[in-house]
């Protein structure tokens, strides 16, 4: 019955419920995002705008970017560098990764990323039935390519079924979702090739792959776990930091409400310079200044503070483009490529868009942040099942949705 699965996509800033089915029109599209924070408190759980609000008065008692953590051991490489950006600790628990957190009153709170995956899924699960009026009790979980067998086991059977409420979960990565957007999943794909660039919050990630009859096949990928929208606002704090200091001979790298009040001015002037050249940043709200001071960004400032991150990214694109070639077959290599979709929220940077069309000679590129979103949605349909089942779904590792 349509309405009675739901596509659910966690990112590590923004997650999403999409689907179909309404009280008056069961074909009618619906999508509900929310930011991918959650704060345990003693009275209880905070989920959403709520939780990111109440990160900003007490950040230690608040989780977001828990999802690279996903199922991961204690003694893994990433637990150690995940520990130098966050204000909580890591402990081992049954073997993997766990979070221990000091909230309220001084009472410590040890959870999984499971668990908070787990919140979010019940919540963006509640909204849903809410609309639609009724229980939901499937759910397409979206996933990461280069996720393995056991990030993957952890997301579906533990966040999505055992705690996040849903009979029945199956999974499709991420980047087939981006492509069922414009379905080329469907006979109109077959046999193309497409590269899928994603630049989120938080991490980066490039995949290419082919349709065959349905099924897609890998034929490289690439990710940056630590690359992302959050890292070119980290680069503007840094700016402002030394201007105010300069400037204003104030030295706040010690004041954490500080940093805190100028980084949401920096992440808003950001988001505003994908549409403007030029913002005025209020730098005397940050410092508690009784009178207004502002300070301009310029788009060429925040491009200049960000190009070799940027470019990082564009090595990441240049590595799956050419899958260890020699560099007198990169044209080749590009004209080989007959789809290129970008998803994730920092596409609508300017300067990653321009990037991304010089590279490839100035070509038509598809940009879509809520591409993943709203594929996983039409992969929920009755009618997509097979796309799901029979070709994305099943094995014990490695990107289950690819065969070489």
């Amino acid at each position: 019955m349509t309405g009675n699965t739901t596509a659910i996509h966690l990112g590590n800033t923004k997650s999403c419920v999409a689907g179909y089915g309404g009280r008056l029109d069961p074909h009618t599209a619906y999508q509900f995002c929310i930011p991918s924070w959650v704060v345990f408190t003693d009275n209880g759980t905070l989920v959403g705008e709520a939780a990111m609000n109440h990160a900003a008065v007490r950040p230690g008692t608040a989780v977001s970017g828990f999802k690279r953590l996903l199922g991961i051991r204690m003694y893994n490489e990433m637990v150690k560098r995940e520990a130098e950006l966050v204000p909580y600790h890591f402990t081992e628990q049954l073997g993997r990764c766990g979070i221990e957190m000091e909230i309220e009153e001084g009472n410590l709170k040890r959870f999984l990323p499971e668990d908070v995956a787990s919140i979010l899924v019940a919540e963006l699960k509640r909204m849903a039935e809410a609309h639609l009026g009724r229980e939901i009790r499937y759910a397409v979980v979206t996933v990461p390519g280069h996720f393995n067998g056991v990030q993957r086991s952890s997301l579906v059977m533990e966040a999505a079924q055992w705690r996040g409420g849903f009979r029945t979960a199956k999974l499709v990565d991420e980047q087939v979702a981006a492509a069922a957007g414009y379905r080329l999943h469907e006979k109109r794909g077959d046999r193309k090739v497409i590269l899928v660039f994603h630049l989120g919050g938080r991490t980066c990630h490039a995949t290419k792959f082919r349709f065959k009859d349905g099924s897609g096949h890998l034929l490289d990928e690439h990710h940056d776990a630590y690359l992302g929208g959050d890292d070119f606002t980290g680069r503007v704090v840094d700016y402002f930091v030394e201007l105010i200091e300069e400037k204003h001979h104030r030295d706040i790298r010690g004041d954490e409400g500080t940093l805190r009040k100028l980084r949401a001015e920096c992440e808003r002037a950001k988001k505003l310079l994908s549409d403007r050249e030029g913002v005025l940043m209020n730098i005397g709200s940050v410092l508690g200044e009784g009178a207004d001071i502002y300070e301009e960004l310029t788009r060429a400032k925040f491009e200049e503070l960000n190009r070799d991150l940027m470019e990082r990214g564009m090595e990441i694109v240049e590595t799956v483009v050419m899958e260890g070639a020699p560099t007198s077959q990169m044209q080749s290599r590009k004209d080989a490529i007959d789809e290129v979709i970008l998803v994730g929220g920092s596409v609508r940077i300017p300067m990653v868009g321009q990037l991304l069309e010089d590279y490839f000679n100035g070509r038509g590129l598809i940009r879509d942040e809520d591409a993943v979103i709203r594929g996983a949605a039409l992969l929920s349909r009755p009618e997509s099942a097979r796309y799901v089942e029979e070709c994305y779904y099943g094995g014990v590792s490695g990107p289950l949705w690819l065969a070489k």
